[in-house]
Formats: C-alpha cells, sequence, structure tokens
C-alpha cells in the first residue's frame, strides 16, 4: 500500500515537472548559427589567401550560394514547437486512474480488516463469557463490537448477539449505541429477565428524566412480576433516590436487608444509605422540596 502510494505521488511530481518547467527552444538555431560562424571564417581565409580579385569574388559566390542552400525552409523554420498543453487530458487522465486505484485499494484493505475481526469474534466472544479467561483490552472489546455489528447485518435476529453489543457499547461509553442494542435485543426477547435486569440498569442510571422513568418503570415491572432480587431492589432503590422519591428508597433497601444474611458485608453500606434518604425524607417534608 505504501509502495502504491509512493509511486503514484512520483508519477505526478514528474508529470507536473513536465508541464510546469521551460522548454528549451535553442535545438532549432544551432544548426544557422554554425553556418554563420563558418561561412565568417571562410570569408576570411579567402581575403587573405586568394589574392585575385576576380577569383575572390567568385568563391565568396559560391560560398554564398552554398550558404544559402543549408538555411532551412522559412516555414520549417517558423514552426512552432508542441504545446506542452495538449498533454493535460492525458495527465488529468492519470491522476483519475491513481485515484480510482488507490480509492479500491484502500477499500480492498478496509473488508480485509473487517473479514479478520468477523473471523476473530467468535474467539473474542468466548473469552468475554468466561470468568476464568484473560480479560479483554478496550481495543479487543471495540474489535468485538464491530465483529458483532457486522454479524447482526447478516442475522438481525439474534437477541443474544443485540444484548452483547448493548453491553460492550456501554463499556465502549457509547450511551446511544449501548440503547438502541438493548432495546432491540428486549423487543427480540421480553421475558428475559437478565436481559430486562440490564436493559432496566442502564436506563436507570441515565441523566435522562425520559430514560431513568422508563428504567424505574421496568425495574417495577419486575418487582411486580415477581422477579425480587438484591440486583432489582438494589437498582430500584437508586433510581427512587435519584429521583428524589426517599420512601420508596428506604423501603426498597429495607426489603434488601431482609434477605442478604447478617454478616453480609452489604448491609452496613445498606443501612447508611437508608439513614441518609431518611434524612433526606425529613428535610424535604420540611421545606415541601
Amino acid at each position: 500500500m505504501m509502495l502504491l502510494t509512493t509511486i503514484i505521488v512520483l508519477s505526478l511530481i514528474a508529470l507536473s515537472a513536465l508541464l510546469l518547467a521551460p522548454w528549451s527552444s535553442r535545438g532549432e538555431y544551432d544548426r544557422d548559427t554554425i553556418n554563420q560562424a563558418l561561412y565568417r571564417d571562410r570569408l576570411r581565409e579567402l581575403n587573405v589567401d586568394v589574392a585575385n580579385e576576380r577569383e575572390r569574388a567568385q568563391l565568396v559566390e559560391e560560398l554564398q550560394h552554398t550558404l544559402l542552400q543549408d538555411i532551412p525552409d522559412s516555414a520549417k523554420a517558423q514552426q512552432r514547437p508542441l504545446n506542452r498543453w495538449v498533454l493535460l487530458p492525458g495527465v488529468l487522465l492519470l491522476v483519475i486512474v491513481s485515484l480510482g486505484v488507490f480509492w479500491k485499494t484502500s477499500a480492498v484493505n478496509r473488508v480485509q480488516e473487517l473479514q479478520q475481526v468477523v473471523a476473530l469474534t467468535p474467539d473474542l466472544m468466548k473469552r468475554a463469557l468466561d470468568a476464568d479467561a484473560e480479560p479483554l483490552t478496550i481495543e479487543e472489546v471495540a474489535r468485538l463490537g464491530l465483529g458483532l455489528r457486522s454479524q447482526l447485518e447478516a442475522q438481525p435476529d439474534n437477541a443474544q448477539d443485540w444484548w452483547m453489543l448493548g453491553r460492550i457499547a456501554g463499556l465502549l461509553s457509547n450511551y446511544d449505541m449501548s440503547v438502541q442494542a438493548f432495546a432491540k435485543a428486549f423487543q427480540l426477547d421480553p421475558k428475559n429477565t437478565d436481559l430486562a435486569l440490564d436493559y432496566a440498569d442502564l436506563l436507570s442510571r441515565s441523566t435522562d428524566p425520559r430514560d431513568s422513568q422508563r428504567g424505574g418503570e421496568m425495574l417495577r415491572e419486575l418487582m411486580n412480576s415477581g422477579s425480587t432480587n438484591v440486583r432489582v431492589l438494589s437498582l430500584l432503590a437508586f433510581n427512587a433516590y435519584e429521583a428524589q422519591r426517599y420512601q420508596d428508597a428506604i423501603d426498597a433497601w429495607q426489603a434488601m436487608l431482609k434477605l442478604l444474611p447478617q454478616n453480609d458485608t452489604r448491609r452496613a453500606v445498606i443501612e447508611r444509605s437508608v439513614a441518609q434518604a431518611k434524612a433526606s425524607l425529613s428535610v424535604q417534608a420540611t421545606t415541601g422540596k
């Protein structure tokens, strides 16, 4: 690729020099100049060597006749040199062809890179799902996301791939793509509780009030459907607290305390959160805000 680019650039530089550099026209006058110099030298020799006036005059006349015969025709002498700008169409054609080859080669390289990423997608997916495997780097996460998008173009009804793409986009801080991917996955598999919980988690943490509200609604729907677990309660409490619904947050955290063992280290954090929510609720009741 680098070699092709270098060849194209050097070719364009050479053609530019051909068009713009001055062309020498002295070659047209070299023959006439030489003949005149020879005539003058021969004339001096005749003046020195030939004493007879009549003989010298005859020789001078012959010399002049010889010079006239060797002078180029006037039409030929006045012939204009080739205009360099007639080469311009060919140069433009070469530029267009070069750019076309460059673009085509670049496109081919991009396709090859995408094919390589797609080929690595299964292995990257396996590592991502294996808790004991080496964690993916950010670059590998981005490649996995690219590979999943390529796979989803061919298999758009794969809810698992949409789910994974949503999680990857979240890791890459691409919120819009993450929401779109989760929405597509949830549309394809609405009864998947874990998927719904991940989707609700994403929405409930959003700075967009509408997304946050939608996330809270999904969490309450999960609670009402019997999906009562620590994670649902934790997300529900967080969502309620951020929305300044302190009593709902307190209720969710207290429900969590009932589910956790007495020796669970999370109990202390939850108890502090309950105390903070009660204080905020008291201030809210006093100020009306």
